[in-house]
């Protein structure tokens, strides 16, 4: 739009939508506004937009590319420091924050909808369709028991043979072996560390699981040379646990030791199970298959809760909210917060019936969330951190987690029917189908976490949008390190993927 007047230098401008008579009130995205002196200067001053605009918004003030990251005490003009100023008022109005679940827990949003959102942060990724899922849903009205492994297989023949993984996962799933290496290569492998000292509450002596260590060996010298591990899920001691179909579950505090032995395996050793205040140590026993789907299900609920919930979603949208009312858009964090953040703000849609959203007073271990920064080093490790989890740890702990069906209704059970045997009898086949979900609990659960580990239509590669010439270095980088992780996957049986730059979306999405 040409100007007759001398309008000198621009550094803010105002745009503004109005409704027209005739016309429909659409909301317009604005990519940027250019501005020239002349027709025929070819000089252009950007000023940068990239976002929805209604008529309700009023006047949207854009700043000149130039200015368009900048620090308040770099600020060169008052027009610009009052702008600035302007800005936050309306944010912290705006972006309003109320306790997730505990008044003294992360803090989320507070909007009853997406859409209060608006149209710049309630956008909705489109998923690619999950494979047979109506066969799953003819399964949603069934209230009965799984009959028999068999029934399980046939289950598995019309859903998931096609996918090689599955199947690879249905034959080698009772296996020890490969209950050791999904602690490591599962969706979950935030939990198994490294032990020098058994812990108090285990009751576990090296008389017990010598004939599961090398014969020259003892658990105290395996201990000292690094081979022993424990899965420890005392986190979920004396939780109250979920109705489901009008049925009472159980959860458990399980302790899993584990030996990495010289032929490179993990391999659990001993498994002790708290429930009801008393402890039941199971070796290598006809309850041993049982007690593993014990671990597995626990194993379930902090995957759940913490390792995908609390660490990926919640950090993302905490840190997402304080940068939204915080800061002003010119921020520079502000602006890697757009880029690398939750966009849809949403608490993740997961199956309320057979997942249990009160942890108490728990929390899980780690520094937390640091109170202030001292220093620039300290803020780019935190905010390092924030994008690992949004784009990384979701990629490893979301997309991995429906790799069987028979996985997923056996071995790691969402929820278990009957509590853990008090007494050391023989545990039949049948035994062991009484402790799983009924039928439509199990396919409902599978039918959510098949939505969650379809990938975007519209998938976005991680540091994608970012400044090209911040991010040209770490494409580099991103493009060796997904070069490598291809190479060693094509000499693997079981490919692990999801740490793969090619395969990690640039934020957590669903």
């Amino acid at each position: 739009m040409p100007s007759n007047k001398e309008v000198g230098i621009v550094v803010l401008l105002k745009l503004r939508l109005e409704a027209q008579p005739g016309f429909p009130d659409l909301d317009w995205h604005c990519g940027d506004v250019q501005v020239r002196r002349s027709s025929e200067d070819p000089e252009v001053e950007v000023f940068p937009c990239h976002k929805w605009i209604r008529t309700a918004d009023g006047n949207v003030e854009l700043r000149n590319a130039k200015k368009v990251m900048c620090l308040k005490k770099k600020e060169t003009l008052a027009i610009l420091t009052n702008h600035r100023e302007r800005d936050l008022p309306t944010k912290t109005t705006v972006y309003q924050v109320k306790p997730f679940l505990l008044i003294n827990g992360p803090h989320c949003v507070d909007m009853s909808s997406v859409t209060a959102l608006g149209p710049n942060f309630s956008y909705i990724r489109q998923r690619y369709p999950v494979n047979n899922v109506h066969y799953i849903k003819s399964f949603i009205e069934r209230r009965t028991s799984w009959s028999s492994l068999q029934e399980l297989e046939t289950f598995f023949l019309f859903n998931g043979r096609e996918n090689t993984i599955a199947k690879y996962v249905q034959a080698h799933w009772q296996e020890d072996a490969f209950f050791g290496y999904q602690c490591l290569n599962g969706c979950n492998p935030l939990c198994i560390r490294q032990i020098h000292n058994l812990p108090p509450n285990l009751s576990v002596t090296s008389e017990m699981v010598r004939p599961f260590l090398p014969e020259d060996s003892s658990l105290e010298q395996e201990m000292e040379g690094r081979h022993v591990y424990l899965l420890d899920y005392e986190v979920l001691d004396q939780l109250p646990a979920n109705t489901v179909n009008d049925k009472q579950t159980y959860l458990a505090a399980p302790l899993c030791l584990l030996h990495y032995s010289r032929q490179g395996e993990l391999k659990p050793i001993a498994i002790q199970v708290k429930i009801l205040n008393r402890f039941l140590l199971i070796l290598f026993w006809l309850h041993w298959l049982l007690a593993k789907m014990w671990v597995r299900n626990s194993d379930f609920q902090v995957h759940q809760l913490l390792s995908h919930f609390l660490r990926t979603h919640l950090i993302g949208e905490v840190c997402c909210t304080a940068a939204l009312r915080q800061l002003p858009e010119i921020h520079p964090l502000h602006q890697v917060e757009t880029k690398f953040s939750s966009k849809n703000h949403a608490v993740l849609t997961l199956t309320t019936r057979l997942l249990l959203f009160s942890c108490g007073e728990s929390s899980p271990e780690g520094q937390g969330v640091p109170q202030s920064f001292q220093t620039a080093a300290e803020m780019c490790k935190f905010v390092t951190m924030v994008i690992f989890s949004c784009s990384a740890l979701h990629a490893a702990v979301n997309f991995s987690q429906v790799c069987s069906v028979i996985n997923k209704l056996t071995e790691v059970p969402a929820a278990m029917s009957r509590p853990p045997s008090q007494t050391k009898g023989s545990v039949s086949e049948e035994d062991i189908f009484s402790f799983l979900p009924e039928v439509n609990s199990s396919c409902h659960v599978l039918s959510v976490l098949s939505l969650l580990s379809q990938p975007a239509i519209d998938f976005v590669p991680l540091c994608s949008g970012a400044t090209v010439k911040l991010v040209e270095e770490v494409w580099r980088e991103l493009k060796m390190i997904a070069k490598d992780i291809a190479d060693r996957n094509s000499q693997l049986e079981l490919p692990y993927t999801y740490l793969s730059p090619d395969h990690i979306e640039n934020s957590v999405t669903i």
